[in-house]
């Protein structure tokens, strides 16, 4: 069972790829973009405050780079997309039922940088039909019939130009396909097909770009093709191709470009030249087709665009002078964002999207009774691999951190468990995040690539926040207000109400933010940082795995290593921040971790292939069990660990696929033996006992690969044999394609809920949470 239907996915956090054309709005009401290897589906017909990712489709091998919806003429709601990627090939997922399934596939051989497709009908056929480039030259064009065989109808020769970008239409009032190339030397080619030959030629050359072409969308009005060109040189130009007449004003046939192609004559003309961006154009949207108050289909003629100076612009043509004009300009102002990669209207033009270099979305909502375009939140997520995570001891909320340099507080707004959003970015660091752990409900410790460890403390923001949302009634102590991170520091400063004033006085403007709606982008870096607290020197190299006692009141950190004296582990104590302990056990990195429930016992595994067992006593611990390299369950690295609710098993997974569960008095007895264990044929990189068991001598555990599924197995250990059963297997499109980082279960209040939330982070850059009942999974009860 690859994808069971006793467990659903609660929340999916994931960027967009930071490549332009790889996100792409249908008149669908989704939102489907690359999230690393994968195409993320968000709908925004959900009745959640923000479009809601509700799957990844996984089956390319290497980062996308073009997600498109595949356009009908008809103006109905998109049931196929197409996606490339650098391994080479070309996916069509078409809808059956729910589901997107990939239809046909495309072996191109070389990363594709180009996609497009259109539909195409003539008399006898339904056909789809493909273009695709690389980075290197190599252009070809598909036809996939409606027997869904891809056939390769037509390779390209360009010499020594490299095409940059593409889009296919079709010649007005005709079936006959028309395509569209920017190349390296800043012109546009046409291309279409002459009745006496199947391989379309260069009928014409546009001119004019002063630099490389980025962008291009194509428009049908009145039996007329407008084609929207956005370039590097900061200019949009907008071509209009029509069927020439002999009736024309020769006064307008002048300015006219030509061309004759099977007996027709058609022209094109420079209708615009749009001027005011500041940055490299990356983006051009038309507005789509919409239905008016009397039932008819009309066409505004409205262009989106968006550049690297963070902002998107509305364009409009003047109906009486033709004029095209700015009309709406949004966008960020400040930060250090990079700007913006593509922009798309939303379905019915009332919403505009745009994504950034750093994955996130912006959208703007038009809002009709103000007049005016306002911000909306829009989902979120890591841009680089997410290597933690950790819950609230009381299960509110979700904290994360990422190689993007970033920590994130994930939480369910106002409670409903369907509508998780990102609510906190409280650290925005200069090195690679590795590891955190939380030492009490609103103060957690992170490391990074770097030999410090940092503690952090909410401000009240965000417990102003988190009142809206749950309950915030257990805070201790004076909070700040908020905190500031200085240019070119590491450390975030916290800011007191009269710190506050201050900064509002001179720069004449509130810090506050709007609690009726999740942040947007730009108050999740600017307004929900929290303040360090303190940072804990000690370690010789860069800090990669911590986790602290259930009581707060010690913090065990471990550095990278390559001998036994920096792969120690150093106990801190949390009211006094000195180190208190220096544990010796392992002569190479430890990967994890852990506490035993009932603080009890310490647990760690290395890249030795060892692990040690530490037993409280007299306020310190000491070693009692380490595994030998030897006649030992596991071969290679240990990569994990993790305690059962009970504090009487633990578990450890290393890369040769071997998982060993062992008892809390395996030290009494030599050999060092597990209870039981199990082999794969898949490295285990992460391992989680879920906190609750439905009979004695049974417990629920979660399995991370390092192919990225999940498996959930029940274990029932028994005098002779232990049984192994497996409950549910997530595949690479339920669960994650790539490592799975870190697997764990949310602390439970209510011990006798049958229904657990499990989270789990990866390399493929995604967070997601997943619920299931346990007690219908072991019953498999459908």
């Amino acid at each position: 069972m690859s994808e069971t239907i006793n467990s659903h996915i609660q929340y999916i956090s994931c960027a967009c790829n930071r490549i332009p054309h790889s996100a792409d709005y249908g008149k669908n009401g989704i939102l489907s973009y690359g999230a690393c290897n994968s195409v993320a589906i968000c709908d925004f017909n959900t009745k959640t405050t923000t479009g809601k990712v509700i799957k990844t489709l996984h089956r390319h091998k290497n980062k996308v780079n073009v997600v498109r919806w595949i356009k009908n003429s008809s103006q109905e709601s998109e049931t196929e997309l197409i996606s490339a990627s650098s391994d080479g090939t070309v996916i069509i997922w078409s809808k059956i039922a729910m589901n997107y399934k990939p239809t046909s596939t495309i072996n191109v051989n070389d990363s594709v940088s180009i996609c497009h497709a259109i539909y195409t009908t003539n008399e006898t056929e339904y056909n789809l039909l493909i273009c695709t480039g690389s980075i290197n030259g190599d252009f070809r064009l598909w036809k996939r019939n409606e027997a869904n065989e891809i056939i390769l109808q037509q390779t390209f020769s360009f010499a020594k130009r490299i095409p940059l970008q593409a889009c296919l239409s079709f010649l007005p009032k005709s079936n006959e396909p028309l395509l569209f190339i920017a190349f390296d030397d800043f012109t546009i080619q046409l291309f279409t097909k002459n009745s006496m030959d199947n391989d379309l030629i260069k009928v014409k050359s546009l001119i004019g770009h002063e630099d490389w072409v980025t962008c291009m969308d194509v428009m049908v009005v009145n039996d007329e093709i407008f084609l929207a060109s956005g370039s590097q040189d900061t200019f949009i130009r907008l071509w209009k191709l029509s069927q020439k007449y002999e009736t024309l004003n020769e006064e307008l046939t002048t300015k006219a470009e030509e061309f004759e192609i099977n007996n027709k004559k058609y022209q094109i003309v420079l209708e615009s030249i749009l001027s005011g961006h500041e940055g490299w154009i990356y983006g051009v949207n038309w507005h789509p087709a919409i239905i008016d108050n009397n039932g008819i289909l009309i066409q505004p003629m409205k262009l989106l665009s968006c550049s690297l100076d963070k902002s998107m612009v509305i364009w409009e043509s003047n109906e009486s002078t033709g004029m095209w004009m700015e009309t709406v300009r949004v966008g960020e102002v400040g930060g250090n964002s990079v700007g913006f990669y593509g922009c798309k209207f939303g379905s019915n033009g009332k919403e505009i999207i745009a994504h950034g270099y750093q994955g996130s979305f912006h959208i703007w909502q038009f809002d009709e009774n103000e007049k005016n375009w306002i911000p909306l939140s829009a989902p979120s997520g890591h841009f680089g691999e997410v290597v933690d995570l950790a819950w609230d001891p009381k299960g509110r909320f979700l904290v994360t951190v990422s190689t993007d340099q970033t920590t994130r507080i994930h939480a369910p707004w106002m409670n409903n468990l369907d509508n998780w959003h990102e609510i906190a970015r409280p650290q925005i660091h200069g090195h690679d995040m590795s590891c955190l752990t939380m030492l009490a409900p609103y103060k957690f410790a992170s490391g990074a690539e770097e030999k410090v460890v940092r503690i952090f403390t909410s401000p009240l923001t965000f417990k102003t926040c988190l009142e809206k949302i749950s309950y915030a009634d257990d805070f201790k102590g004076r909070l700040a207000e908020n905190a500031s991170l200085p240019a070119l520091g590491l450390m975030n400063k916290a800011i007191f109400e009269q710190d506050l004033k201050e900064i509002e006085k001179h720069a004449g403007t509130s810090r506050d933010l709007i609690y009726e709606r999740p942040p947007v982008e730009e108050e999740l870096i600017q307004h929900t940082l929290w303040p360090e607290e303190q940072k804990l020197y000690g370690h010789g190299y860069e800090v990669f795995t911590m986790a602290s006692r259930h009581d707060g009141t010690l913090l065990a950190t471990a550095c990278k290593s390559t001998n036994p004296e920096y792969a120690a582990i150093l106990i801190w104590n949390t009211k006094t921040w000195r180190q208190v302990q220096k544990l010796i056990a392992h002569q190479l990195t430890v990967t994890q971790l852990a506490f035993s429930p009932n603080d009890k016992y310490l647990l760690s595994v290395s890249r030795d292939r060892r692990w040690s067992l530490f037993n409280f006593n007299n306020g310190e611990y000491n070693l009692i069990a380490a595994s030998l390299k030897k006649d030992s369950l596991h071969g290679r690295i240990i990569w994990c660990c993790a305690w059962s609710h009970d504090s009487k098993l633990f578990a450890t997974g290393s890369r040769d696929g071997k998982i060993g569960i062992w008892s809390e008095n395996v030290h009494l007895n030599k050999p060092f033996i597990p209870i039981t264990s199990f082999e794969g044929n898949i490295s285990v990189t992460a391992v989680a006992f879920a906190p609750i068991s439905l009979c004695s001598d049974e417990y629920i555990l979660a399995i991370g690969y390092e192919n990225g599924e999940i498996e959930i197995r029940q274990i029932l250990i028994k005098e002779n044999e232990s049984i192994w059963k497996l409950l549910a297997k997530y595949d690479s499109s339920f669960a994650h394609h790539l490592t799975v980082k870190r697997l764990q279960f949310c602390p439970r209040e209510n011990k006798m809920d049958t229904i657990l939330q499990l989270a789990s982070c990866g390399s493929d850059h995604i967070v997601k949470i997943y619920s299931f009942d346990v007690e219908k999974l072991v019953n498999n009860v459908l």
